[in-house]
């Protein structure tokens, strides 16, 4: 799970359209589209059979398990705020990217879901891969003199997720020679079951 693949960097030395959106809230079980490994996927969830939704804002990812706590035999979805693959016009505070760290094929697995939190206003760059996104979250920035709650990209999801309103709130995050995290990686505390897989070709399209 998450914590064993740190650990994994961490030994190895890391620090450092054709795709639909995700359905609304009324029409959970929709394809969603995701990256693997900085390529295109589509996250299929299982029919909610009447579970409440596992959703951020107007997205919702599938129905939500009953089991919430992140356990280690599921992989791992996570959800970049801000991201630039789904975009509501009434709610841009909810903009992210989805990203897997494994592909099942036909197979549902049980998925935990992350929050992934962007604090550095410089990190600008779509990330797209489970490793990307940890290095990041090993990553730190120096924030500047007049740096403020307001500065951070993703303010509005830390604040009704986590009721995170200044950067007093933030300080337990906040490293002890004043620098921060690039990006924060919090469980969700909800889960779904869904297959992960590539989109299969366009109709005409040759295969080598």
């Amino acid at each position: 799970m998450l914590t064993a693949n740190l650990q994994r960097l961490s030994k190895l030395g890391i620090l450092a359209a054709t795709l639909g959106f995700a359905a609304p809230v009324q029409n959970a079980g929709k394809p969603l589209a995701a990256h693997y490994e900085n390529q295109d996927v589509l996250v299929v969830p299982e029919d909610s059979n009447g579970l409440r939704p596992a959703a951020l804002g107007p997205w919702v990812f599938g129905g939500r398990l009953n089991q919430d706590k992140p356990l280690d035999k599921r992989l791992n979805l996570y959800v970049v705020v801000p991201g630039k693959q789904y975009h509501s016009p009434a709610s841009p505070e909810y903009d992210h990217t989805l990203v897997v760290n494994a592909l099942t094929q036909d197979h549902p697995r049980e998925w935990d879901i992350f929050w992934c939190v962007v604090l550095d206003p410089k990190l600008r760059d779509e990330l797209k891969a489970e490793r990307d996104l940890l290095v990041a979250a090993q990553s730190s920035f120096k924030p500047a003199d007049l740096f403020d709650i307001e500065d951070i990209p993703a303010r509005d999801m830390l604040a009704e997720k986590f009721g995170i309103r200044s950067l007093i709130d933030l300080r337990r995050y906040r490293h002890k020679d004043g620098t921060m995290p690039r990006l924060l990686i919090l469980p969700a505390r909800f889960a779904i079951r869904a297959t992960a897989q590539a989109p299969e070709p366009a109709p005409g399209h040759n295969q080598e």
